[in-house]
């Protein structure tokens, strides 16, 4: 199955199942230190980053869930998402995400982001709607740019 990139997760949940840098390390300053939700999505970001799919999978709860808006389940379980974000790092070894917006309420946490993979391609736009549950991720909601 092909498909664009949209989102920061769209290259991985559309790929076939059988697949510590900072965020925006190409000229753009260290993020702050996150605290509350921010910290563990930020985590995430940064394990994203640094291509390492234990330390990405670490954030979410055993039974998180990507979800493609507008509801659809893309994604169920850590170890799925360890599956899928594994290959997808193997696969991708450019990709890298900058984040451009980020806002916290209550339990929700809400990304606007960049994800580039690879100098010779176009950063492709995406946002991420985070369901934070005991400190870790429980859900991602992936908008489509279009």
């Amino acid at each position: 199955m092909r498909c664009a990139l949209p989102v920061l997760f769209a290259a991985a949940l559309c790929a076939p199942l059988p697949a510590q840098s900072q965020p925006g390390t190409q000229g753009q300053a260290p993020a702050p230190p996150m605290s509350g939700n921010l910290a563990i999505v930020q985590r995430q970001m940064d394990a994203y980053n640094a291509l390492d799919a234990q330390s990405f999978t670490a954030c979410f709860t055993p039974d998180a869930q990507f979800i493609r808006h507008p509801g659809i389940t893309a994604l169920s379980g850590r170890a799925t998402i360890y599956t899928r974000f594994a290959k997808f790092f193997r696969e991708h070894k450019d990709a890298k995400l900058r984040v451009l917006y980020r806002a916290e309420l209550g339990p929700t946490t809400v990304i606007e982001h960049q994800v580039t993979d690879g100098a010779d391609k176009a950063p492709l736009p995406g946002l991420v709607i985070y369901k934070i549950q005991n400190g870790l991720i429980a859900a991602a909601w992936i908008v489509p740019a279009e």
